[in-house]
């Protein structure tokens, strides 16, 4: 295991054990890790930096709801990494056939999907995505499906009640991330929107994830896909090779788009 494999997966470790107890000792942890303190103190002030947890006098405390990490809105995330998200949104559109039953979350790059899948003769989509229903409002041949739930402003979704999910198999889905990382897998920022994204995926044959280079390397708080249950990532070749390489060891697909 790499140096930096054994930090993520310390850090996720620390994650998991704040959201079981709530509180961690530096000194407790040191000692359960067989680390330095002042290892442990550079993960809490990296994962601190993250908006995981707050620092306290020795050691750190869960995050509460009105300190949690902030989002940007849709609308701004829109215009990120657009060049990026259109490569990417096109080459997914491709693996997808004419009479197909799909899942597109409520990423902005399965957004960036909707133009290059209109072109189909014959489709049905199942979302949770407000943005996408809407933006197929003037293509009849398409059927949209959703869930429904509470509205997730933030993310223009429908969460919360993912046992409402339309029951249908579907041929593929095109998941997003906040974070990639070879230890922790693909994760996102909001446990609701895990829980439907994993309903979907749940109805899915094949599953591809969707992300542009800045999510590679980032450690989300949870997780979507574990490590082990990747098969297939679209991104481009601004990704870190160092980062995409562990993937690649472990037979996933991954195909780094130019722009």
């Amino acid at each position: 295991m790499s140096d930096m494999q054994f930090l993520e997966e310390r850090r996720k470790a620390i994650l998991e054990r704040l959201q079981q107890v709530g509180r961690v000792s530096v000194n407790t942890l040191s000692d359960e890790m067989r680390v330095s303190t002042v290892t442990i103190r550079q993960d809490l002030r990296a994962l601190e930096q993250l908006g995981l947890l707050k620092r306290t006098y020795g050691g750190a405390i869960r995050r509460l709801p009105d300190q949690a990490i902030s989002e940007l809105s849709f609308h701004i995330r829109q215009e990120q990494n657009t060049a990026e998200k259109d490569v990417i949104a096109r080459a997914a559109a491709e693996l997808v056939k004419e009479d197909f039953s799909i899942a597109l979350d409520a990423s902005t790059t399965a957004y960036a999907m909707v133009p290059y899948l209109k072109a189909l003769s014959t489709l049905t989509v199942v979302t949770n995505s407000l943005s996408i229903a809407q933006s197929f409002l003037d293509s009849p041949h398409v059927e949209v499906l959703m869930p429904g739930g509470r509205m997730r402003r933030d993310s223009i979704s429908l969460v919360g009640r993912p046992e409402l999910l339309p029951d249908i198999n579907l041929n593929i889905g095109f998941i997003g991330a906040v974070g990639i990382t070879a230890v922790a897998g693909v994760g996102d920022i909001d446990p609701d929107e895990v829980a439907i994204k994993r309903a979907m995926i749940a109805r899915c044959i094949e599953t591809v994830v969707i992300a542009d280079s800045t999510k590679w390397g980032r450690l989300a708080p949870y997780t979507v896909f574990t490590p082990d249950s990747i098969r297939h990532i679209i991104t481009t070749t601004r990704a870190p090779d160092d980062l995409v390489t562990p993937f690649l060891e472990k037979q996933v697909r991954v195909d780094r788009l130019r722009l």
